[in-house]
């Protein structure tokens, strides 16, 4: 179903037909009605993420290569390297703190080989010191931040990885994981609008209550939408045992 008419059904369902533009003539262009579908969309990927399959994000790096960084991921499960010269492998998961101990010089510096090791990256300054960037940061700090994604004040929609040794030729590195929905917009097509748009509407409009702080009207709508994701987890579960049953059939 297209955002359209998503929006439609939002506006003529909360009766807040000035969220949208000339709804008697059928134009629902947005006027304020995505910023409450996209609330809702964000607590939905958030309350059934579960529901949702897996995704790659695939990058080619270069040599000397040894982070990755990439936006709206939920959950990384794991990471994939191939180059010309070996098969596809997966890399062990390692914490950061065990990376820094085991990798202490600078990333830059140290030999190039076949990357064994990920973690996941923190990005972020505190942010008391968000507004350095890459040219700036050296009036507070000279050191260690080859971790760090510089410049971006927008650091909450990014996420990474740091990955050892740095890689010794051109790889591919695969990420697999959860990603957040992207942004409604009028080109964009998400998983809730195609797949499930009566349930982003519900959490739409349990988004519009929260923000008019009508909590009854707020959990209704909670009570409605847990329902309908409780129905589709009980189909998720059933196709997983049925795809056992035929594995041991």
């Amino acid at each position: 179903m297209s955002l359209l008419t998503v929006r439609r059904d939002f506006a003529k369902l909360s009766g807040r037909h000035d969220l949208v533009t000339n709804f008697a003539g059928g134009v629902y262009t947005d006027n304020g009605a995505d910023f409450f579908l996209d609330g809702g969309q964000r607590m939905l990927d958030r309350k059934a993420g579960f529901l949702r399959s897996y995704a790659w994000y695939k990058k080619d790096v270069a040599i000397g290569t040894y982070k990755l960084i990439f936006q709206k991921s939920a959950v990384i499960k794991e990471v994939w390297a191939k180059c010309s010269s070996e098969a596809r492998y997966q890399l062990d998961k390692k914490d950061l703190e065990w990376m820094r101990e085991e990798y202490g010089d600078d990333y830059s510096s140290l030999d190039k080989a076949t990357p064994l090791y990920y973690s996941p990256l923190v990005i972020n300054l505190a942010p008391t010191q968000s507004g350095l960037t890459g040219t700036t940061y050296t009036t507070e700090f000279t050191r260690d931040a080859e971790e760090l994604s510089l410049p971006t004040d927008d650091y909450a929609a990014y996420s990474g990885i740091l990955f050892m040794p740095p890689v010794d030729e051109a790889y591919t590195i695969s990420v697999l994981g959860r990603f957040e929905s992207k942004t409604l917009t009028e080109d964009v097509k998400t998983w809730w609008t195609e797949v499930h748009p009566d349930i982003l509407v519900l959490a739409g409009l349990w988004s519009l209550e929260r923000f008019y702080r009508n909590s009854e009207g707020q959990r209704d709508y909670m009570l409605a939408i847990q329902d309908a994701v409780n129905d589709l987890d009980k189909d998720l579960v059933e196709q997983e045992v049925q795809d056992i049953d035929e594995m041991e059939g």
